[in-house]
């Protein structure tokens, strides 16, 4: 003798498929200490050289749009960013450092050169209160080769 099983209703499968993805969109999106040290020290080395460089080169208003263009999506990675626990008091510190990066490099780009100094000193402000932070609390992130 045969029965007859009744199928789930179309929104449970729905329903299950919603949870499924999003328990692997959210481990997707958890990031390991290692993940996070690896996405700021590029950001930092990025943003390091880039300075240095922009600041030689204010009279190129072209290279000052370009690397805007490059730290308003660092600013967006930056956000969506998790910091690990023992970084959770430097992290809102670098997102202080590349928005106003950011905006430096915005008004380098408008030919703004006292905009851009004022941003680049709370950048550099922001970077020494994150290496008071770290030292403070004896951590060590590594930095790029130069």
């Amino acid at each position: 003798m045969m029965t007859w099983v009744r199928p789930a209703p179309r929104w449970a499968a729905a329903a299950l498929t919603v949870v499924a993805l999003s328990s692997l969109a959210n481990g997707a999106h958890a990031e390991t200490r290692r993940h996070y040290i690896n996405k700021y020290v590029m950001m930092v080395d990025w943003l390091t050289r880039t300075e240095l460089w922009v600041t030689t080169h204010l009279e190129d208003l072209e290279l000052c749009r370009w690397a805007h263009a490059i730290a308003e999506r660092h600013v967006e990675l930056a956000q969506r960013m998790t910091p690990p626990s023992e970084l959770a008091a430097v992290h809102p510190h670098f997102l202080i450092a590349m928005e106003n990066a950011e905006r430096m490099f915005d008004n380098a780009g408008a030919g703004a050169r006292k905009a851009f100094r004022r941003h680049r000193r709370i950048v550099r402000e922001e970077f020494r209160i994150i290496a008071e932070l770290l030292q403070a609390n004896g951590i060590y992130l590594p930095t790029m080769a130069p």
